[in-house]
């Protein structure tokens, strides 16, 4: 690995890491709308909603993130960990969507976390692409 490569990596971990902190505050500042939506939706019949997904999907996205961040390696094979990071696409959710639409500006801090928790998984996406991690003793 070159130097610049390896700088580049630093780069974007550290990046990696302030958006993961960023993410973090966000949650924190969401409280009142997370309960808000968890009370709109407690009663739903639906397979999935939005609050069951934003549960979901900030917890595996920032796995990966922490991951990449914290260690500079992911734990599953790299293909797996693409694949999966695909599958997790915020926008392809179709209760997401939906509900992105027709909720105006009632969530908008929900709103702006999907915004920035999509961000992220591209970019770990991204970084898992092309330095193609693993953990050390699997390299």
């Amino acid at each position: 690995m070159n130097i610049k490569q390896g700088e580049a990596e630093i780069f974007e971990r550290n990046r990696l890491s302030e958006l993961k902190n960023r993410l973090f505050a966000y949650e924190k500042a969401m409280k009142d709308e997370r309960r808000k939506l968890w009370e709109a939706e407690k009663e739903s019949e639906e397979k999935h909603t939005v609050w069951s997904q934003l549960e979901l999907l900030s917890t595996y996205i920032s796995g990966y993130v922490s991951q990449i961040a914290d260690y500079g390696y992911i734990r599953q094979k790299p293909q797996e960990a693409i694949n999966h990071l695909h599958q997790l696409s915020i926008f392809d959710v179709d209760c997401i969507v939906n509900w992105y639409h027709q909720s105006g500006d009632e969530y908008p801090k929900i709103k702006q976390f999907f915004e920035l928790l999509d961000y992220i998984r591209l970019l770990a996406l991204e970084y898992i692409e092309r330095y193609r991690l693993l953990e050390p003793t699997e390299k």
